[in-house]
């Protein structure tokens, strides 16, 4: 891996993440294993490769494995309805009845996701005891399903929150118990854990928003119902032992989590989500599936919250990477790249930063009106940035979390500027509106949408609920 360190330090600077750690691992081995930066701005603790990181979604490649021990068990039928298992399930909508355990698995239950103000504002109010992750299913009788199950890929964080909840009433024990005992340690995952509250604090590596400039987080997000979908606890070394488990086929130094027929399940595609080639081209039981460079690619990503984490697996090449990153960007793949890059013998790049880079640097400096200024010097220098749709997002949804909700509305408007067609962007815009108190703004957030793309299904649900709110 010679050179490597260069590249990642080159990556960290030019995306201006506080923290970093990245793994490697092949043919059965840890070739790799490196921290850098810091794990918090206020502290400057560096970060190494014992410091503990949150995943984020990748949380759901475990609870996928551990239903998949159920299912090997015949504790559970892929194929059954989840009312089956969980009586108390329902939704506001009589198609809820025909979501299978393989339909959560696999994001093609139908069920939406929650908008991003619901999701600040579980994590501002956490709930840590024993009954939160029943109350939160109970608490989806007013959701209504985007699709008809089995119909189309629609992620939801949502379904893997009701998965973790089977989980525990399946095996009569709780979640965090059943995820350690039977995932966590049989794959050397001795420091990882899905309660915060086990992290020692001189090791881990705290969330860092760009509000504009970046800060470390004001609240340290978890919401015990939403750990299932968000929240495990992991260190770089002990996701290169997960790696290698996975490699392996569900074997780990001589110790077995899951059948071999099992884990090719589980990377049996379901749903097709892009084009070829590309990282998320099917989606299968809690994995996605793809291509990198003309290698065949199983891989999950988390982001949010001020944190992002990558698992890059090349198993045609016996390979894998692991990358983690205690603040919000696309740089999180972009080293997950470099690194596959160098393994596979091609060359090593820190390649192109976002454009929300240099525009949240243009925030801090001068606000809104320095960011639209900064957008017309950087058009054209496609040399150093590349542009998307859902690159601001992401900032604004940090700035939202920050407490700085007018300027996030901004940034949605500057996205809307180079984008006007954006549909996630007026369903962003809409949520932050409702968020506000402002239905009429969020109202016509939403029309605008819906005259873009009528057949939405999810501007279609949202515009039907905050019709039906007072005026």
């Amino acid at each position: 891996m010679r050179g490597l360190d260069s590249v990642l330090q080159e990556i960290m600077s030019g995306w201006g993440a506080p923290g970093m750690a990245v793994g490697v691992v092949r043919r059965g081995e840890i070739l790799y294993a490196q921290g850098f930066g810091v794990q918090s701005l206020e502290t400057m603790t560096p970060v190494t490769a014992s410091s503990v990181f949150s995943i984020l979604s990748i949380s759901k490649c475990f609870v996928a494995t551990a239903v998949m021990q159920l299912v090997d068990s015949g504790v559970l039928d892929l194929d059954a309805p989840l009312t089956e298992y969980l009586p108390y399930f329902a939704m506001d909508d009589h198609r809820y009845r025909q979501i299978t355990v393989r339909h959560a698995l696999s994001h093609t239950s139908g069920m939406p996701d929650m908008e991003e103000h619901e999701y600040i504002e579980l994590v501002r109010h956490p709930e840590s005891d024993d009954g939160a992750a029943e109350r939160y299913v109970r608490n989806l009788r007013s959701k209504r399903l985007i699709a008809d199950p089995g119909e189309r890929f629609s992620y939801s964080n949502i379904a893997y929150n009701v998965l973790g909840d089977l989980l525990a009433k399946a095996t009569s024990r709780p979640f965090e118990d059943v995820m350690r005992d039977k995932v966590l340690l049989p794959s050397g995952m001795l420091s990882s854990t899905f309660v915060p509250d086990e992290v020692p604090p001189e090791v881990l590596a705290w969330p860092h928003l760009r509000s504009p400039a970046m800060r470390i987080s004001p609240v340290y997000p978890y919401h015990r119902a939403d750990a299932p979908a968000s929240f495990l606890h992991t260190t770089v070394t002990d996701m290169l032992h997960w790696c290698l488990t996975c490699l392996g086929r569900g074997s780990y130094l001589g110790r077995s989590i899951l059948s071999p027929a099992g884990f090719e399940l589980m990377w049996k595609p379901v749903v097709k989500r892009r084009n070829p080639p590309d990282l998320y081209e099917q989606m299968a039981l809690g994995w996605n599936l793809g291509h990198h460079c003309g290698a065949r690619t199983v891989s999950h990503g988390g982001g949010g919250f001020g944190g992002t984490a990558f698992m890059l697996l090349m198993p045609e090449n016996d390979c894998a990477v692991a990358a983690l990153c205690n603040a919000e960007s696309s740089g999180h793949i972009q080293t997950a790249k470099a690194v596959a890059n160098a393994l596979l013998g091609q060359p090593q790049q820190a390649n192109r930063v976002s454009w929300m880079v240099p525009i949240s640097h243009a925030l801090a400096r001068g606000g809104i009106e320095a960011a639209y200024a900064c957008y017309s010097e950087i058009l054209g220098c496609d040399d150093k940035y590349y542009f998307g749709e859902y690159e601001l997002l992401d900032l604004s949804l940090q700035l939202h979390m920050a407490n700085q909700t007018e300027l996030a509305v901004d940034v949605l408007g500057l996205n809307l500027h180079v984008y006007p067609e954006h549909i996630e962007t007026y369903l962003n815009l809409a949520s932050m509106y409702r968020h506000k108190g402002d239905v009429e703004e969020a109202r016509r957030s939403l029309a605008r949408a819906a005259a873009i793309e009528p057949a939405n299904a999810t501007v279609t649900a949202v515009l039907d609920l905050i019709r039906k709110a007072p005026r």
